[in-house]
């Protein structure tokens, strides 16, 4: 009798150990279906920037990265700019530096602002994104 109480301790024992070891075929969801401890990559599309009409503007996203893999691809995009301001070309949307030229602000406001989006991807193909604002401010209002 105490062989069975035992072994039922024991069995217990391990029964509970094993609940409370995340099973490696455990799902979660980041951007998309993926095993646990594989991870998104984390995008860094820098810092916010006021900057004058007519400056070369540099999105610089090299400062993203992927703890579990690799970036294989960046992509920028404008997300969001005032109703009227003017539409920009952006340079280099497809690597980790996008630059443009600031236009000229128009309408009777002081600035024109954008909301830059850039999109990482990692080998696994997993998605991280992050955000940038760039205020262009006319030239007679610094």
């Amino acid at each position: 009798m105490i062989l069975v109480m035992v072994d039922a301790i024991v069995l217990l024992a391990i029964l509970l150990s094993l609940l409370s070891v995340p099973s490696l075929f455990q799902v979660v969801s980041a951007q998309g279906q993926q095993l646990q401890g594989n991870q998104p990559p984390m995008a860094n599309s820098g810092p916010d920037q006021r900057v004058s009409e007519g400056d070369l503007v540099t999105l610089n996203g090299s400062g993203s990265f992927d703890q579990d893999g690799e970036i294989v691809s960046y992509t920028w995009g404008i997300e969001d700019s005032d109703e009227e301001a003017p539409a920009i070309s952006l340079n280099g949307r497809d690597s980790s530096i996008a630059t443009f030229t600031a236009p000229m602000v128009v309408g009777s406001v002081d600035a024109n602002s954008y909301l830059f989006e850039l999109t990482v991807t990692d080998s696994d193909g997993l998605k991280g994104t992050n955000t940038t604002k760039v205020v262009v401010l006319k030239a007679n209002t610094q």
